[in-house]
């Protein structure tokens, strides 16, 4: 597992194999082949397991980003929907609660010129400089340019009632994948309050990691990605269920709720109909104030409860729970806002998930957001992270093992920003640290510089 690393984010993964696969689930972009500084011990018969994890949440992150053919449709500029390029305003959550729809006449594709047809396309390319220190001394230095990607799919809405998503995906290597897909009934019984959407979907999170301002997907493993060391399940928040979703809001999207009823991807299966089910929910209320600084509160709650098979026939299932809420800041200006996200997280795991484990697992995790945009299209942004485990599954470790903490700063800005195409630049810094995942129980800490462009049309 150790032996294909390319970002800072995956040797922390690498080095997380040891601590736990919720942190191995976060970066998966193709690695060339390079021997690590330092060997730790891998987790065996989870390394396939999680090479494929790697595979799967990359390509979703990658896939989700603004997409220039809304703006050809509907005649509009991409600033009316994105705070900052990918970020959604109110209007855009609003646009995108509607599946993709105006409702104003003009969604059905009959209503547009012949000529258009709901296609996007994304390239990127980047350059990381990577450093790993271990119990205070670096061991590994490097820096290059990453394989890109050419993106082309279809998403948006061919009617009234139905909106849709496909998304291909083809790298440099020649390697093409397709990413996953979903239908979506809008207004079922003639009511905003009841949309199905069947296929799989992301997840209604604070903050969405197909929605945000990052074009390296490793910084999400910290918070939704986790899951407690030793765990054998692949389960994560920040995954894409197969399922159906149900979802609704009021006008405005002032008043949100999402339901998701699923089979946890990836898990075995055998002998079973419903082999591995789950749920989640999250409900959601904005505010919005007429005058002063504070210009909008929005609040909403969170939980997760999924299952994983363990023993020979996959029929017994055990449970992991997520529990979490949010309160999202909007102040200074609905345009050129300061806004700030507060977010908790408590996880549980059902100790048959931990290999010699003697009692339930918990632990607790936090995440503060800042984002400022002082002009369109630029934005400033940094992130603090911290994973507290409450209780280790064995008892006797170490009560930190596996904790994280998590800092970023960063600056992206859109040279150019039409109808026609997006072509942005992102300049950040991120520092990870793993606490006792290092022979000797040392930490391991990674130090990222990121620079990436990206053209989407």
């Amino acid at each position: 597992m150790v032996g294909n690393w390319n970002t800072v984010a995956r040797a922390a993964l690498v080095a997380a194999a040891f601590a736990g696969p919720g942190v191995a689930k976060a970066d998966t972009r193709p690695a060339p082949a390079r021997g690590p500084a330092y060997v730790l011990p891998t987790a065996g018969r989870e390394t396939a397991e999680r090479q494929r994890m790697y595979a799967v949440l990359r390509r979703y992150l990658e896939a989700h980003r603004e997409i220039p053919a809304f703006a050809r449709k509907y005649g509009m500029k991409c600033s009316a929907c994105h705070l900052a390029v990918p970020v959604l305003n109110q209007f855009g959550q609003a646009f995108k609660d509607n599946g993709y729809r105006m409702k104003n006449g003009t969604d059905d594709l009959r209503a547009n010129e012949p000529a258009y047809w709901p296609l996007f396309g994304w390239l990127w390319k980047d350059y990381e400089l990577d450093v790993q220190r271990v119990a205070g001394q670096t061991v590994q230095e490097r820096g290059g340019i990453s394989n890109g990607a050419f993106v082309l799919g279809g998403l948006g809405s061919i009617g009234d009632k139905v909106s849709f998503r496909f998304v291909p995906i083809i790298y440099e290597d020649g390697n093409t994948i397709v990413d996953h897909g979903w239908i979506r009934y809008n207004q079922a019984f003639g009511s905003d309050w009841f949309n199905i959407k069947v296929g799989s979907a992301e997840f209604d999170l604070p903050i969405n990691p197909g929605r945000e301002y990052n074009m390296g997907a490793s910084r999400f493993a910290v918070l939704y990605a986790y899951s407690v060391p030793g765990s054998i399940s692949n389960f994560s928040v920040l995954l894409p269920q197969p399922g159906v979703e149900i979802m609704g809001h009021d006008l405005g999207s002032r008043n949100r709720y999402s339901v998701n009823l699923f089979n946890t991807g990836g898990a075995p299966r055998a002998h079973c109909v419903l082999c591995s089910p789950g749920i989640f929910g999250r409900v959601t209320h904005r505010h919005e104030f007429a005058n002063g600084f504070l210009r909008a509160v929005r609040a909403g709650v969170f939980g997760a409860y999924a299952t994983w098979p363990v023993g020979p026939d996959t029929s017994d299932l055990k449970g992991q729970r997520r529990l979490g809420g949010d309160v999202e800041l909007w102040m200074g200006s609905d345009v050129l806002p300061l806004r700030a996200t507060l977010m908790g997280m408590t996880g549980r795991d059902d100790r048959a998930l931990v290999t010699g484990a003697t009692q339930d697992p918990k632990y607790n995790a936090g995440m503060l957001q800042l984002e400022y945009v002082p002009k369109l299209p630029l934005v400033f942004y940094g992130r603090l992270q911290v994973i507290r485990n409450q209780r280790q599954a064995v008892a006797g470790s170490p009560d930190d093992f596996g904790d994280q903490d998590f800092q970023l700063i960063g600056v992206r800005h859109a040279l150019e920003l039409n109808s026609r195409f997006a072509w942005l630049l992102e300049l950040t810094y991120w520092r990870w640290t793993i606490k006792r995942v290092a022979p000797g129980g040392a930490n391991v800490t990674n130090h990222t510089v990121w620079l990436g462009t990206h053209l989407d049309f």
